[in-house]
């Protein structure tokens, strides 16, 4: 195994050669650069199979070579280092193309089992490495809307459409956490496991600390008994969900309903937010703030996905027409009003599986092909009988 160590500090790069020398059954031969243009030449010279990157003295050009170190045919590991673990920076040094972090100040175990994971990934008699996942965080600002029911549910959906240990859920409402009584959880481990556990974990820790649900999802609950006995950072939620995103196809992630610097941290990570409003007033004001925040932070059509919950027509509810031109957001996806959500909800179950031929559940399923690529737009919810006749009866 060829392994490049890019960084100005000569302390970083002993620490790393140390994690280096603790192997004994893999050939490891190793060279180390104290400039990235030095660094990247060494990298095609010495055809580096991974790459360790300091990104702590230039952070733009680090992101630039990482995007151009992984750009070669060739299999290749960019770990990305950085002194303290801005979300801003690791987001965009995962879509640049890095796969790994260490944490500074190194610490010789962390860079160990990241090195250990990229021989295990890069032996040519290895398996391919995981795909990249998508992250789906279901937001709102303003409390029971119904983001926790939507984002079980997706979960459910996505778990039923690609089989077992393809979805992860990842409750982090810090707060007021609702995922395991909700999908009638009895969790072993929890979140705050995972956290204590942050600069360590892996793909194999995280699914161990996880709960299987009888759908094939994987949940990563917070206890409701004691949901604020542990602190939580930035870092260490987004490293978690990093880890997530790496080893499953869809990684559903409830929050908790305030836009705080945790949330936009998450969401930044997300390959698509879901911004759940309702017909109300209250509502809708929210979700324009919301909105308005989310844009000024450069999040696009791309990544926002505006979802109506629990629509039905009558006299005095706002239209979803007026409620586009309120918010000047095409709302992508109506989910209509079902009282089998309440009791699927009861009952510890998904709607999707106590009512598959619910109409609510058909809205679901055409969400989480939405999400997955299937399909470009999602139709309008088809009505119900008791809405045909009040559009008959009332005229509107």
């Amino acid at each position: 195994m060829r392994i490049l160590v890019i960084s100005p500090h000569e302390l970083f790069r002993q620490h790393t050669q140390a994690a280096c020398l603790r192997f004994k059954e893999a050939l490891i031969s190793m060279r180390v650069a104290d400039s990235i243009g030095q660094g990247m030449s060494l990298a095609h010279q010495f055809e580096a199979e991974v790459v360790i990157i300091d990104l702590t003295r230039n952070v733009e050009a680090g992101l630039i070579a990482i995007s151009e170190l992984t750009a070669v045919p060739s299999p290749r590991m960019v770990v990305a280092s950085i002194d303290k673990a801005s979300t801003e920076v690791m987001g965009r040094a995962i879509r640049a193309g890095a796969r790994e972090f260490i944490a500074q100040p190194v610490q010789d175990d962390e860079a160990h089992q990241v090195l250990r994971r990229a021989i295990r990934e890069l032996s040519p008699h290895a398996a391919p490495a995981p795909s990249r996942g998508r992250i789906i965080v279901a937001f709102s600002s303003k409390g029971g809307v119904g983001k926790t029911t939507l984002s079980c549910n997706l979960a459910l959906t996505l778990a039923q459409r690609y089989g077992p240990g393809s979805v992860a859920v990842i409750d982090a409402n810090t707060q007021a956490p609702n995922i395991s009584p909700m999908l009638d959880l009895r969790p072993e481990r929890w979140l705050r496991d995972a956290v204590e556990q942050y600069r360590r974990l892996d793909g194999e820790m995280l699914k161990q600390i996880m709960t299987l649900h009888p759908s094939g999802a994987m949940v990563l609950a917070h206890s409701t008994d004691n949901p604020l006995g542990l602190d939580f950072e930035e870092d260490q939620l987004s490293k978690i969900l990093l880890v997530a995103k790496a080893n499953f196809d869809f990684v559903v992630v409830d929050t908790f309903p305030l836009l705080s610097s945790l949330n936009l941290a998450l969401l930044d990570l997300a390959d698509n937010i879901m911004l759940v409003t309702e017909a109300v007033v209250p509502a809708l004001r929210s979700a324009r703030y919301n909105l308005q925040v989310l844009r000024q932070a450069g999040y696009g059509p791309e990544r926002i996905m505006l979802v109506m919950n629990r629509y039905t027509r009558f006299r005095g509810n706002v239209p979803v027409e007026l409620a586009q031109e309120t918010l000047d957001w095409p709302i992508e996806i109506v989910l209509p009003y079902d009282v089998n959500a309440t009791i699927a909800a009861n009952n510890g179950k998904g709607v999707v599986d106590m009512f598959p031929d619910a109409r609510l559940s058909e809205q679901i399923n055409l969400l989480a092909a939405r999400l997955a690529g299937e399909i470009d737009t999602v139709p309008p919810p088809r009505s119900g009988m008791f809405d045909r006749l009040l559009t008959l009866v009332r005229g509107y």
